[in-house]
């Protein structure tokens, strides 16, 4: 008898110097008990046979090609889940081969036949089975991996760029050293550059890979895009490891970058539109020498509320031709969108109209809002609520003298010595015990609110203290760091005919204003134009 051996283990952890040696000796000893010739053996090694399609197994197609081709005799497992764990298919899979005539045995459990309707019904509990118990282990898995989340654990695994793993002392099973992250210092600042070149300098994934080539050349190490891409979408650099959705509690000793800069980096992941355009001979696009880029993807025309793109436009006069940055409505080139707006318009005239208007912005935010401002806010805040929360605390105190005073009531009304009715004594009791309920209500609530203070107090210093650092880099920054200051300042920026042009930021100075005083978030339903230029 021909016999074909199949062994396999789920994970590479469960093999042994890259073989499955207690598999392969079980089954020869087994096939030589018999008096049977091994003719190939197959290894699945670190292949789940419940996540994993027979479909996609090369193994399994292999053994099928050899037992439709009669190359054996006997497809011989360990157990009979080394052939999979899948209720709805390996049952089938192991009948497959008895009808083409191939015989099937475990080295353990003997040899599955179908003779009769009770031989199919084992056969399919068996796998059945099998698969439940490799949904336990998976629920079992994932559980364990939330709870190391939960608390903050490295779950192991090559550590992210921009970390090193160390041993501080923790020990798994049978004294098995268990490692935990550390920030390596000379990766950690080349996350900051990836971080700072995306948000505030504009570079793309490209750019960024070919920037990083430049600046470490390593024969060993080439930066792609998509590593640039996944570092910037890892919550890791914030100090929060995460598990599929779930993100574990902030650890600052792990944090790299703010969490306002990486959220940020988000979107301008997301919003990020890639162009194509022909090559000049110097390897630059000619719209990104002689186009408007100061405004793309924040100018919209005021007409048909599209996006304005930068291009250029070209004139030749006396023979030598011009270029002039513009920005184009290619809706409004359409006729049958029914745009009234202007097709083109001067990048010269809106860029230098809304940089005008963003310098006076900041001149104003400055001299309206300063630390001497925020802290006495801070102070009258915490005033306030101190008062309450002590005029609530005075209530309870008195609350609980009186229901002292009510129980020791009940206790002489129990012993016949209290001049009270009991059913007096028990009114007085529950109206206390409300009063007291009610008074303990109002101090979480007060608590809610300050914790809430405290949060838009802080967001509302952020954006200060941002806005105040962006000021100041302004007139020095490159075209793309401005860039990258004004989609974090405007929300959104319309142009009409004649160049009236309307500027929406985030949030006004008189919002600010407002916010501050009354700690009521500023939402996009609430921005309003800061001011028109003609």
């Amino acid at each position: 008898m021909r016999v074909e051996c199949l062994y396999r283990v789920s994970t590479k952890g469960q093999m042994d110097k890259d073989d499955i040696p207690m598999q392969r000796l079980e089954c020869r000893q087994f096939a030589q008990s018999q008096g049977w010739t091994i003719v190939k053996e197959y290894s699945e090694k670190g292949v789940s046979g419940f996540k994993v399609s027979a479909s996609k197994r090369d193994a399994i197609q292999e053994i099928r090609a050899d037992a439709e081709a009669g190359r054996f005799d006997i497809l011989l497992v360990f157990m009979f889940d080394r052939l999979g764990r899948r209720e709805d298919e390996t049952p089938f899979l192991v009948e497959w081969f008895v009808k083409n005539g191939i015989q099937v045995w475990s080295a353990k459990e003997g040899q599955q036949k179908f003779e009769n309707h009770v031989d199919k019904l084992l056969n399919y509990i068996r796998y059945w089975q099998a698969s439940g118990e490799s949904e336990k282990t998976s629920v079992r898995i994932k559980t364990k991996h939330r709870q190391m989340i939960e608390d903050g654990l490295w779950r192991g695994g090559k550590a992210p760029f921009g970390y090193r793993t160390v041993h501080k002392g923790r020990t798994g099973r049978k004294n098995r050293p268990l490692y935990d992250l550390e920030i390596d210092p000379a990766q950690a600042e080349i996350v900051r550059k990836i971080f700072d070149a995306a948000c505030n300098q504009g570079l793309g994934i490209h750019r960024l890979a070919n920037l990083l080539n430049s600046l470490y050349p390593d024969p060993e190490k080439t930066w792609v895009p998509q590593t640039i891409r996944t570092i910037l979408k890892n919550p890791i650099y914030t100090g929060r490891m995460r598990f599929n959705d779930m993100l574990s509690p902030v650890q600052e000793e792990l944090r790299i970058i703010s969490d306002a800069q990486f959220e940020f980096a988000q979107h301008v992941l997301q919003d990020r539109i890639h162009k194509r355009y022909r090559l000049d001979e110097d390897g630059a696009t000619k719209t990104s020498r002689c186009g408007a880029a100061l405004l793309s993807g924040i100018l919209y025309c005021g007409h048909c509320d599209h996006k304005l793109v930068g291009t250029y436009a070209t004139k030749t006069r006396n023979g030598k031709e011009y270029t002039r940055p513009i920005y184009r409505c290619y809706n409004g080139a359409i006729h049958a969108k029914h745009c009234g707006g202007q097709r083109t318009y001067s990048a010269m005239k809106i860029e230098e109209a809304v940089l005008t208007i963003v310098k006076e912005y900041f001149r104003h935010f400055n001299d309206a809002v300063d630390a001497v401002w925020q802290e006495q806010v801070r102070l009258q805040l915490r005033r306030n609520q101190n008062q309450r929360m002590t005029e609530a605390q005075y209530k309870l105190d008195n609350l609980q003298k009186q229901q002292k005073s009510i129980k020791q009531e009940i206790l002489k009304s129990m012993a016949g010595e209290s001049a009270f009715d009991q059913r007096v004594i028990q009114e007085m009791f529950e109206e206390n015990a409300q009063a007291i309920a009610r008074v303990q209500k109002e101090m979480e609530t007060i608590e809610q609110e300050k914790d809430e203070a405290d949060r838009r107090l802080k967001q509302l210093m952020e954006q200060y203290q941002h806005i105040s650092e962006w000021s100041e880099v302004f007139d020095g920054a490159s075209v793309d760091e401005k860039k990258m200051i004004l989609s974090r300042l405007i929300e959104k920026i319309t142009v009409d005919r004649d160049y009236h042009i309307t500027i929406y930021f985030y949030i006004t100075l008189d919002q600010f204003k407002e916010s501050l005083a009354s700690l009521e978030k500023v939402t996009i339903e609430e921005r309003q134009p800061l001011q028109n230029v003609g």
